[in-house]
């Protein structure tokens, strides 16, 4: 689409309105536009012009629907995909069909169960994160408002009057959903809008627009049209659009994701869906996402549980073939040995786990879209946040009142308390902010002075524009008739300029009231001086700084920007987007956590500094995007590493510091709701958004919380520690105990002349032995352990499996010779005798497994320093009731058991004490030199 831009320009109206008219060869015709505030505009010729409804429905046929295709809702059948190839999964997949292929169905039958169960629980609570996900979307509204040339309803025939609209070129004004806005469609802003696509403005008033999303920054921006030489420029329906950042400084464009805050505005859509710098974003991250922390640590768990299994095999295939004889039976055997190596429990204690911990943080406002990021949270030893939102309150507010002098006074606040009021239209963010902090109950206000409004009329205005970036109001006192003042306020250089004097009282007495007669001298060049040196100082201090004057009006005239001089400054008021409440005590918790924050911002420096030493963040340095331009990796590293502020970046230095920390081996999680944060989010080890975020962010994102707060990640952080541990508990625990019974089957089966344990005993108390585990997600952790961010480690678990699982075979043994020489149990033809050496190493396998628990699961002395939770402990004494009671029951004879002897027990008790001391003391010893246990 071109145009050609008219330069005739009307300025017949007031100074504030500017006309911008449609023209064609036979001269004027079509909509007049104003726009106020601003004596230039867009001139356009007659083919710039809103859309018909057919050359709409055409463009929407060429461009597409207006929205992101990168991003598409997860289905059904994805979810499940994405919960069954999980790695532990496969290595039980494999040993069943192993297990199938040597006919031991049974076997396979348990393995694939474990894996249905598994795979279960984690589609059951993603599925529903990703329903929840979806449904934030829904809560939005999905209508803009645009004007289109005029056309009938479809619902009828066009009458007479529709057709004469539609031959003079008349407007309406028309709710579409959002999807079907087009490139060159005229759309109309409001506050509370989303904009909804990348557009150009055509006319607006007092229009702010947050640019947060993209940029970073706290402080609404400006948008106003400009004197334009060229038109609007559309890009073709085809046509590969790159990513222009320059164009975010354009003051004339607004961009798809950004939201009006205060203001109106006619804009037309230059782009829309993916061709949107929104889109172009969002189709540089549709790659996939790079393996977090806890996929790689899962990857390499089990490359060794498959390592181990393989080291194994061969040795037990030798000895069992020459000293068996059977090469056949020497093959089953080395894959039963491979089989009884693997936690089958594995993927379901896991899986379980992970989904408490996400039920859990449910229950504090989190959806947890990917159950991996639980234990990536609790991993976590730097978290990067962005400030707006997180640290602070995404809301200007004004934080002080001050003389020239740089003291608390009250004047400045009032007279421009009775500006921002009387001022007519829509009120700006720092309007707002003066009116709240006056009418707040809290604020200290002298008395008598709590309602001054009501003192007043008002008598004109003299509205706010971009050159002199100040307005004014003209009030009249009620009490004292023909008694005038015209209140200003604006940016301070401007104020400056048109004041020629200066009130030097400290403002709070107000003995001759808000309008002071004395203590008022001549703006001299030394007080200009000092003046812009306080504002530099609030500057300093992140605060947006105007600036506050008054004078004396006695005549009656029709008042204009020219009685905007020789005014009395009383002072200044500063803003603040400040701190959230919260924030400081989050700060401290993740920081007694061993959580090292870090701030990346688009937004400057010295507002960051201010925020950070408020919620006292330890600020080991600030590093800008100029300081990071240009560096390798390793210099990038060390700056990453010792920065803690870092301002003004690009959405891709973000996601760069990210990887940089990565690199040094860092679990790194990233909180931003922003398109610019998308990247960094990617990213990260545990990439964290917020319901209202973008949709890029929350796409990317593995947990999106209902509340922008740093409190509930700290909560989170704990939990997720919880969640590791009581897995990695379980895994240390399963593998130690298969590997020692591996050691207990290969010494039995070369010493004695019948098996050890039958395989349904075997099965059965396998079974049992997992049932107990069950309770695992339940239990807790020692205080101590949740205070360091815990770390997977293949090597800490292949040697915690060296040094504790042959402890187990120990016990095993000497009850293998407890039963041989006291019972005399070493007749492979004695049917009862088998039966009952059978029976006691299946209690006493089964009690000394489940017992361990108790040992392994803390540093400390079990029973007396740590003691599990409730749902363990029952666990415990239930499954080792049940295993004592076995024998006994009328399905011994199922089970070619036997009841055991009275003085039996007496040895298993012995055994049940000593296992438990010895392991204790084996822990101690592991303890002090490899100050490691889980």
């Amino acid at each position: 689409m071109s145009a050609e831009f008219n330069k005739n320009i009307d300025t017949s109206s007031s100074d504030e309105i500017t006309t911008i008219v449609v023209i064609d060869d036979g001269g004027s015709k079509g909509a007049t536009i104003s726009q106020s505030n601003k004596k230039h505009g867009i001139i356009i010729d007659n083919d710039f012009k809103p859309l018909s409804a057919y050359e709409a429905e055409k463009r929407l046929f060429n461009y597409g629907k207006n929205v992101i295709a990168a991003y598409q809702p997860l289905r059904w059948y994805t979810v499940l995909y994405n919960s069954s190839v999980h790695p532990f999964n496969l290595i039980l997949i494999g040993l069943a069909t192993f297990s199938g292929a040597t006919q031991d169905f049974p076997t396979m039958a348990i393995l694939l169960i474990m894996v249905i169960i598994s795979v279960g629980i984690r589609f059951i609570q993603e599925y529903k994160s990703e329903v929840a996900a979806q449904a934030l979307k829904n809560m939005v509204s999905n209508y803009a408002s645009v004007i289109r040339l005029y056309s009938p309803p479809d619902t009828r025939d066009p009458t007479f009057d529709d057709l004469e609209k539609m031959d003079r070129g008349d407007t309406q004004e028309l709710d579409i959903p959002l999807e079907d806005i087009v490139p060159g469609d005229w759309v109309k802003l409001s506050a509370g809008d989303l904009v909804p696509g990348d557009v150009q403005i055509i006319s607006s008033k007092d229009l702010f627009i947050s640019q947060a999303s993209l940029t970073g920054e706290s402080i609404p921006v400006e948008k106003f049209t400009m004197d334009q030489k060229q038109p609007p420029v559309i890009p073709e329906a085809n046509e590969n659009v790159k990513m222009d950042k320059s164009e975010l400084e354009r003051p004339d464009l607004c961009f798809m994701g950004t939201s009006v805050v205060s203001g109106t505005a006619t804009a037309v859509v230059l782009k829309t869906g993916s061709n949107t710098f929104f889109g172009v974003m969002a189709k540089t991250l549709a790659s996939k996402r790079t393996r977090t922390y806890y996929e790689i640590s899962i990857r390499r768990i089990s490359f060794l549980f498959i390592g181990i299994m393989l080291a194994m095999m061969p040795p037990v295939l030798l000895l069992q073939g020459f000293l068996k004889g059977s090469w056949t039976d020497a093959v089953l055997f080395a894959i039963a040995v491979a089989v009884g190596l693997t936690p089958e429990m594995l993927p379901m204690i896991v899986n379980a786990n992970l989904a408490r911990g996400a039920i859990a943080l449910s229950k504090h406002k989190c959806i947890v879209k990917k159950l991996d990021s639980v234990i990536n949270l609790g991993g976590l030893d730097v978290l990067c946040t962005d400030k707006t939102g997180t640290l602070t309150r995404n809301k200007v507010e004004l934080i002080k009142h001050l003389n020239y002098n740089g003291d608390t006074c009250q004047l400045p606040l009032f007279l421009g308390y009775l500006n921002s009021y009387f001022q007519t239209g829509l009120k700006n963010l720092m309007d707002v902010a003066v009116i709240e902090f006056y009418e707040n109950p809290d604020s200290k206000i002298i008395a008598g002075y709590t309602n001054i409004s009501q003192g007043f009329t008002k008598v004109d205005e003299i509205p706010f524009d971009f050159v002199r970036r100040r307005m004014s109001v003209i009030l009249e006192s009620n009490q004292e008739e023909d008694n005038r003042f015209l209140i200003s306020k604006g940016a301070l250089d401007e104020m400056l300029s048109c004041c020629s004097h200066i009130y030097i009282g400290n403002g709070n007495d107000l003995n001759d009231g808000i309008f002071p007669t004395t203590d008022i001298i001549p703006l001299t060049q030394d007080i200009i001086d000092s003046v812009k040196n306080l504002n530099n100082t609030l500057n300093n201090d992140g605060l947006r700084v105007i600036g506050v004057a008054f004078k004396r009006m006695k005549e009656r005239v029709e008042f204009s920007v020219a009685h905007e001089r020789d005014l009395i400054l009383v002072g200044v008021c500063g803003f603040l987007d400040p701190p959230k409440q919260s924030a400081k005590p989050a700060i401290e918790e993740l920081m007694r956590y061993n959580v090292e924050v870090k701030v990346l911002t688009g937004d400057s420096p010295v507002v960051c500094r201010k925020v950070c030493e408020e919620i006292n963040l330890p600020i080991k340095s600030i590093v800008t995007t100029t300081d990071i331009e240009g560096l390798d990796d390793t210099q990038l590293e060390e700056i990453a590493e010792k920065a803690t502020i870092f301002a003004k970046l690009t959405p891709l230095q973000k996601a760069n510091i990210v990887n940089a920390l990565k690199r040094r081996n860092h679990i790194v999680g990233f909180l931003g709701d922003g398109i610019n944060d998308a990247p960094a989010i990617r990213e990260s080890d545990c990439g964290i958004s917020v319901d209202e975020g973008t949709d890029i962010a929350k796409e990317s994102a593995d947990i999106i919380l209902l509340e922008k707060s740093l409190t509930v990640l700290s909560y989170g952080v704990v939990r997720g520690r919880l969640t590791y541990g009581n897995t990695i508990k379980y895994i240390k625990m399963a593998i130690s105990s298969n590997f020692g019974n591996v050691f207990s089957v290969l010494a039995a089966s070369i010493w004695l002349p019948f098996l050890p344990m039958a395989p349904i005993q075997l099965i059965l108390q396998n079974l049992l032995y997992d049932f107990s585990q069950i309770a695992i997600p339940w239990d807790r952790m020692d205080p101590e352990f949740l205070v360091d961010p815990k770390r997977w480690s293949t090597k800490g678990i292949f040697r915690f499996m060296l040094f504790i699982g042959p402890l187990s075979s120990i016990f095993d043994i000497t009850t293998f010779l407890f039963m041989w020489y006291y019972y005399q149990c070493n007749d492979a033809h004695d049917d009862y005798k088998v039966k009952l050496f059978q029976s006691a190493w299946f209690v006493e396998g089964l009690i000394t497994q489940t017992l361990i628990v108790h040992v392994i699961r803390t540093r400390k002395l079990p029973f007396i320093q740590s003691t599990a939770a409730k749902p363990v402990i029952l666990s415990t004494i239930l499954i080792m009731a049940i295993g004592i009671a076995i024998p006994f029951t009328p399905i011994n004879y199922l089970l070619s058991m036997t009841p055991l002897p009275g003085i039996y027990f007496s040895y298993l008790l012995g055994v049940m004490v000593s296992y438990p001391v010895l392991v204790s003391v084996i822990k101690v010893v592991y303890i002090r030199i490899f100050d490691d246990w889980l």
